[in-house]
């Protein structure tokens, strides 16, 4: 036997030696591999396929190219790489040995004599287990695996019960006789599920889909959920959600040791493990579960609890959930993990402090009406003035809190955007002249920017750029040991001493912003409509030729649309509010869309946008004199260009501003080299009226025109250029 042993690892020693050999010749004379070629097919790929068998020799032939810097071409998806053959050799091994650390690790400083040397002294002591489908020295049933059991949530399982007959008759289930040995209630259905689950892991260039049925399979069968040890040492209960197969191999260690523990239960139809220790699931555990509830209530109400919940818990589960992948309800907002790591400080810090965030019955009524979708932009606009005016400092915490728990509604977010965008600034003395509100402005102004959502959230250190000596002072005598708020306070420093500098406008006219002149608008048009036959195409085409009209075929425009059907409603007058800035003017309408041509026939340009600033309630003039008010419209131009508060799809919203700046055009004969129309959008692009609106204000000031010294901070929209750290 001995001497069997001694030959066959001379053999192996020969077949490395030769491959050596081979691979020496390749780098040289380019004759046996060539560089970069390609990896399906090749005697690298055949071994895999040896590997993936169970071939013990493979081990020996995979090992020569562990010294090998030849490149191979190999396909991942639509991904072309190009890989070493020691890279490609180390993935191999990885992928099929489940050698303990102590019994042998490959990595990048693993030569193909180290390996071999191993294999040789333990020839006789690696094996192919069947049950992992992985080269082993130490059985899955004598190593150690961390664990954690605890019983279901009532929610989950109810939503296994709801799955149970689709589970028990899939054909994983079926397959592979699962169903026999349940039947037969025989815990080694436990085993073999999890060896699947294992087995069929993902590799380089398959990957394992169906993970969470293992893994739904064991949570019925068990009514418990059980975490183990992931790749980072952490207890993981997303073992489905887990991106290495550390955490599946852990699984069915446990399994290995302890499947024979667990028996039949008549009265539960489960296996129980009556010698396992069960934890209850924490009240934290109940709520996150409940995150995935279908009632939109339910789920809502688990995340409010959750965000005044216990700080600790609640961010290592929100981590642990956000790395997973958790599915949730889409009521919730867009990253509801995230939001949550960041609100449950938030509140804490509120509670420790003594700030109010759950405020008033009153204020949560404003927000109940900002939610309200059909409000007109004059009694929306209406109501996010009361809450500005009639609002103090230790209110707008409570606002911005519900806020963030509605994110999904866009209606709110983006009056949220404006309301604390023009709160913050009108009330800046009284939060910088008072220590408490000081620091809570901090404390938030790092925590809405951790989110990692767009928005003014991001913008909130932004109202300190170019603070006067006073405010710079006062930042200077902040003691905390608060992170977020040192933090803060050093930016603070910084960028409060330096000046705004406006950037340079060098994209006035863009892809979908320039001067156009179209020639006999009514012969283009019949030429589209006999052109282009797809609805959904001609619509298109349609669209984009009216987004490049001028202001005086308007009239024209409309009349040529009029009998033209659109497949999607609300297309056919997208022109007017994305190119001619008339926003909120409802143009499908026939009552209103006539109302407006009468007075787009019977007023001058002017006269067009001062009507169209009446209607939608701007105040922008001098009530005595009847006369532009050159004050009121350079607040409207500082804080009515609107971006939401967090999320709201990155758009920004005009609001009454364009018309604003095309009186403002038309009363001083330029438009500070900007394109005449707001936007030639097609129906898709869409423009802003922001570098303008900073414009217009330089413009004012520099003219003299301004008779207040307006020195409350900037907008959170501000276009600035303050450096390459604190790019705004």
């Amino acid at each position: 036997m001995k001497t069997l042993k001694i030959a066959i690892a001379l053999l192996f020693l020969f077949q490395y030696c030769f491959g050596q050999a081979l691979n020496t010749d390749t780098v040289k004379r380019k004759t046996k591999i060539e560089w970069g070629a390609m990896y399906k097919g090749s005697r690298l790929d055949t071994i895999r396929v040896n590997l993936d068998r169970g071939d013990k020799q493979a081990l020996f032939r995979v090992a020569q190219y562990l010294d090998s810097n030849s490149t191979m071409t190999e396909s991942l998806g639509y991904h072309i790489l190009h890989t070493k053959q020691s890279e490609i050799a180390r993935r191999l091994i990885n992928e099929n040995c489940i050698f303990l650390r102590n019994e042998f690790t490959v990595d990048t400083k693993t030569t193909a004599k180290d390996f071999l040397t191993f294999l040789m002294r333990n020839i006789d002591k690696i094996s192919f287990s069947y049950d992992a489908y992985a080269y082993l020295i130490t059985p899955l049933d004598k190593r150690e695996a961390k664990y954690e059991i605890r019983e279901l949530t009532q929610n989950r399982k109810a939503e296994l019960k709801q799955n149970a007959g689709a589970l028990l008759n899939s054909e994983l289930v079926k397959h592979n006789n699962i169903n026999q040995l349940i039947r037969y209630k025989d815990p080694a259905a436990l085993f073999n599920i999890v060896s699947l689950l294992y087995a069929n892991r993902s590799r380089f260039d398959s990957y394992q889909s169906n993970t969470d049925e293992y893994i739904n399979l064991i949570q019925l069968l068990t009514g418990t959920e059980i975490g183990v040890e992931d790749g980072y040492g952490k207890m993981s209960f997303h073992i489905d959600k887990d991106f290495e197969p550390d955490s599946r191999l852990n699984l069915l260690i446990y399994f290995a040791k302890n499947y024979t523990s667990y028996k039949w239960d008549d009265s539960l139809g489960i296996f129980r493990n009556k010698t396992a220790v069960i934890q209850k699931p924490d009240k934290e555990t109940v709520l996150f579960q409940l995150l995935n509830a279908k009632t939109d209530s339910v789920a809502i109400n688990a995340f409010i609890s959750l965000t005044q919940g216990n700080v600790a818990k609640v961010k290592a589960m929100a981590n642990d959930y956000n790395k997973a992948d958790i599915s949730f309800n889409w009521v919730l907002p867009t990253f509801p993990y995230r939001f949550l790591s960041q609100m449950v400080v938030l509140t804490d810090y509120c509670k420790n402090n003594h700030v109010d965030f759950l405020g008033s019955e009153k204020l949560r009524q404003y927000i109940t009406k900002l939610k309200n979708s059909k409000l007109s932009f004059k009694e929306r606009y209406a109501i996010e003035d009361k809450v500005i005016n009639n609002i103090d400092v230790n209110e707008i915490t409570a606002f911005e809190y519900w806020c963030l728990i509605n994110e999904r509604d866009f209606d709110l977010t983006y009056s949220a955007g404006r309301i604390l965008d023009k709160f913050y600034s009108k009330n800046w003395y009284k939060i910088v002249h008072d220590q408490n509100q000081l620091k809570l402005y901090l404390k938030k102004a790092g925590l809405y920017q951790n989110i990692g959502i767009i928005g003014i959230s991001n913008n909130f250190i932004k109202k300190f750029i170019d603070s006067d000596s006073t405010a710079i002072n006062l930042l200077k005598r902040i003691v905390s040991t608060d992170e977020d708020i040192t933090r803060q306070t050093e930016i603070a420093l910084k960028i409060g001493v330096q000046k705004p500098a406006t950037p340079v406008f060098d994209r006035r006219f863009n892809g979908g912003n320039y001067d156009t002149v179209v020639y006999d608008l009514s012969k283009q048009y019949q030429q589209v409509i006999l052109r282009v036959k797809d609805s959904l195409d001609r619509d298109n085409a349609v669209a984009k030729l009216f987004s490049t009209i001028n202001y005086d075929q308007i009239e024209l425009a409309f009349q040529l649309l009029e009998p033209y059907k659109f497949k999607w409603r609300n297309s056919k007058y997208t022109f007017m509010d994305r190119d001619f800035g008339f926003i909120s003017y409802d143009f499908d309408d026939p009552i209103l869309r006539s109302q407006f041509i009468k007075v787009y026939k019977s007023h001058t340009q002017s006269g067009v946008y001062a009507w169209y600033l009446s209607w939608a309630g701007s105040d922008y003039m001098n009530a005595k004199k009847h006369i532009l008010d050159y004050d009121k419209i350079y607040e409207l131009l500082k804080f009515d260009v609107v971006n939401a508060f967090v999320g709201g799809g990155g758009a920004t919203h005009d609001n009454e501003i364009y018309a604003l700046i095309k009186l403002l055009e038309l009363k001083f004969s330029t438009t500070l080299r900007f394109p005449k129309k707001l936007c030639n959008s097609g129906n898709l692009y869409g423009c802003n009226s922001l570098e303008r609106a900073s414009e217009w204000m330089k413009y004012l000031k520099d003219k003299g025109l301004l008779k207040l010294a307006h020195n409350t901070p900037i907008s959170f929209n501000c276009p600035l250029a303050i450096d390459e750290q604190y790019r705004f």
